[in-house]
């Protein structure tokens, strides 16, 4: 069926208009500290219309196939991408990252996406300046209320926000905040969006040994002989289900000690040479197109090492 509407003349023309809607958004959507000429904000214009216009038409093709059920984000390039508009706060990339994530999210809404897990901040940040590190505290403390209140008054809480990381290390402020969108969502049922932060793969291994350790302790495991890999990874602090793919943005090919448990299940890995906050749906399209065209061959190597097939729209794709 993907195959059809891809080799559809139709899908020619969405191409096409896509490539035109690209260019002209760079043409007449890029940041710049000069007034907007007339041709850039028409420009602007045709730009929203195109874009708009052609997201719902690939969005239309990508559910005709298989969706995935859980995508992780590795978010990167805010700072870089910040240098390259001469941003002059800190934190201005970041704050460009978030509304991206806010665009991704209702993507992945759309798209009938039900988990996305978000690497927002890594345990060794810490050793950034103080100023970032900071301002960064600042940003989440702020944007994780926002989010969950967003989450609330919108579409009846359709997004649930866990924070998956070691709050050991936070100051009070993020922690409350961590805790409010947790509380104020946690009925939510259409999404799920797991925030890493502050957070480390090793970090998350370490602290499902040292919960399996307790249980075993505490009497709650009694067959020590039992304990086995799904022991561990009920204990982890990102929770299932299994993740179909991981994409990290700017160009880097390296996983940054993120979801390293998660991605050895086979994982669809895709580096995306953009910095996060210019990762287009376009980009997206990409992403799952290529995934919905290797799905067959994925779930034939997980039946090889013993790994569940994956599971998308309810169904299990053919092995």
């Amino acid at each position: 069926m993907l195959g059809l509407l891809l080799s559809h003349p139709w899908c020619s023309c969405m191409v096409l208009l896509l490539s035109v809607a690209s260019y002209i958004g760079m043409a007449g959507t890029a940041r710049t500290t000069e007034p907007a000429l007339p041709f850039q904000q028409h420009c602007r214009l045709v730009c929203t219309f195109c874009t708009a216009t052609t997201t719902r038409l690939l969005v239309r093709i990508i559910t005709q196939g298989p969706v995935p059920k859980h995508v992780a984000f590795i978010m990167d390039g805010n700072r870089r991408y910040a240098r390259k508009l001469q941003m002059g706060r800190a934190n201005g990339g970041h704050y460009a990252g978030f509304e991206k994530l806010s665009s991704v999210l209702e993507w992945c809404k759309e798209l009938g996406i039900a988990n996305v897990s978000v690497f927002a901040f890594a345990i060794n940040n810490f050793n950034r300046s103080s100023e970032e590190v900071a301002a960064l505290m600042e940003l989440a403390e702020e944007k994780l209320v926002e989010l969950a209140d967003r989450s609330v008054a919108e579409n009846n809480q359709y997004l649930r926000i866990r924070v998956a990381g070691n709050r050991e290390l936070l100051p009070e402020g993020v922690v409350r905040s961590a805790e409010y969108a947790e509380q104020v969502t946690k009925d939510a049922s259409t999404m799920t969006l797991n925030v890493c932060f502050p957070y480390s793969a090793t970090d998350e291994i370490s602290y499902a040994i040292r919960r399996v350790v307790e249980d075993v302790e505490a009497g709650t495991i009694d067959d020590v002989g039992g304990i086995d890999e799904n022991t561990l990874e009920q204990r982890l602090r990102i929770p299932g289900p299994d993740l179909d793919i991981l994409v990290r943005t700017s160009g880097e090919i390296r996983f940054s000690n993120y979801m390293l448990w998660q991605s050895a299940k086979m994982a669809y890995i895709q580096f995306v040479d953009v910095y996060w906050p210019e990762f287009s749906f376009f980009h997206m399209f990409r992403v799952l197109i290529s995934w919905q065209m290797a799905l067959g061959s994925i779930n034939k190597r997980k039946a090889r090492m013993g790994f569940s097939s994956t599971t998308t729209n309810g169904s299990v794709s053919s092995s």
